[in-house]
């Protein structure tokens, strides 16, 4: 919101026009409030002549009248009318005199019938502490029996890798079905609605849970929601440690145990992939105060890249309109981002690709062998399949208008994500 001698009248909003404003949320944050409707999940931050202008419109309050108070208050003259402007592109404006502007985009909530008062124990204070005792309590117990730790031959408990291919990605997606869960519930108790979707990061297909509206909580909750899903894998890889420790559980029952512990625990490392938005990306984004730390971490490639190309010289550098640290942790991010981005593309042509190809073949060459041999091929390449349609599938849907666009116009650089 700037000051203004003079201001921009916009399409439809007058000094004279009486707007009424979405339900909307607002939290302190550093020099300014972070405003935003959780219906949508759209947030943004404002200062705090903002957050009055809000609170005056909500009186009835005319633009003119809200400009002539404010000034009153603080000797400044407000864009009172652009301000409601750039409210109405966000979808805050609910109506302007009596016409009504479109509602947005509301996030369409997975599991509706979850309501705060069923999950709202997730958000008691001493459940870090409990989750806490499980992390403790699994170390001490590999520790005591080495036998029982995370091992990738844990994840190869059978002679026919299409058995063990469909166990391993019932159990994993198991796993991701309650990690997800977990953000969904934390986030749900907090008020937010939150949805579950499949989606892609580079090359791995993925499971997401949009809780964009847990920006109106504190930051104590926030964080909750953000690492819900890592302490369910923390959780489970302890449960079963102490089921085998305690049972001596052998045979089948301790293959499948010690499977769930070894995907649990072996898939927490790659939440520190902070280049693909990942639990602790959002922790790292929270910490830095950057409302978008991924789009201003591109952008500032982008320009680097521009400026290398010589095509950036009178370009201004996006970072500097940020205050130093918010400047330096969107510059130390697009480090990481393009290393990041880089070496996971380079295991993928390497590793990942080769192996799936030898993977395949196998799978093929034992559909002409035994009964065993034929289904057990065939279970393979079925998964294979299923696997890269639903990547492909998800992938162009997120893609697709970015593919149309560089088809359309090739040398126009794009602007999306």
């Amino acid at each position: 919101m700037t000051a203004a001698g003079e201001v921009t009248r916009q399409p439809g909003i007058t000094g004279e026009s009486r707007v009424r404003l979405h339900r909307l949320t607002a939290r302190p944050d550093k020099d300014g409030w972070v405003i935003g409707r959780i219906e949508t999940g759209d947030f943004v931050a404002v200062p705090d002549a903002a957050h009055r202008v809000i609170a005056l419109l909500g009186e009835g309050k005319s633009i003119d009248e809200t400009a002539g108070t404010l000034q009153a208050e603080t000797g400044t003259r407000f864009d009172v009318t652009g301000f409601v402007a750039a409210f109405d592109e966000l979808g805050f404006v609910e109506a302007v005199d009596d016409e009504r502007r479109p509602a947005g985009d509301l996030v369409r909530p997975s599991w509706p019938w979850l309501r705060p008062r069923h999950v709202r124990w997730l958000l008691h204070p001493a459940l870090p502490y409990a989750v806490g005792a499980a992390a403790v309590a699994a170390v001490v117990i590999m520790v005591l029996q080495p036998a029982l730790a995370p091992s990738y031959r844990a994840l190869v408990w059978n002679r026919y890798p299409g058995l063990v291919l469909a166990v391993n990605v019932a159990i994993g997606w198991t796993i991701v079905l309650l990690h997800e869960s977990a953000h969904l519930a934390t986030a749900r108790a907090a008020g937010v609605p939150g949805r579950m979707t499949l989606s892609t990061r580079l090359q791995f297909l993925t499971a997401q849970t949009d809780v964009s509206g847990v920006w109106s909580a504190p930051r104590r909750i926030r964080f909750t929601v953000y690492l819900a899903g890592m302490a369910v894998q923390v959780c489970c890889a302890g449960i079963c440690l102490l089921v085998l420790a305690v049972t001596g559980a052998h045979g089948l029952t301790r293959e499948l145990l010690s499977d769930v512990v070894t995907l649990s625990v072996l898939s927490l490392p790659l939440q520190f992939l902070v280049f693909m938005r990942t639990d602790v990306y959002f922790v790292l984004q929270d910490l830095s105060g950057c409302a978008d730390l991924y789009a201003d971490g591109s952008r500032y490639l982008r320009y680097l890249g521009r400026r290398a190309r010589g095509a950036a010289r009178q370009e201004p550098d996006p970072s500097r309109s940020y205050p130093r640290a918010q400047r330096w942790a969107v510059r130390a991010y697009s480090v990481a981002l393009l290393l990041g981005t880089a070496a996971c593309l380079a295991v993928q042509f390497a590793v990942s690709l080769p192996a799936l190809v030898t993977l395949a073949v196998r799978a093929v060459s034992e559909t002409g062998t035994t009964i065993a041999g034929a289904a057990d091929g065939s279970v393979t390449l079925a998964i294979l399949f299923v696997w890269q349609f639903l990547w492909v599938s998800r992938w162009w849907r997120r893609h697709r208008h970015q593919v149309r666009s560089f088809a359309r116009h090739p040398l126009r650089p794009s602007q999306g994500r």
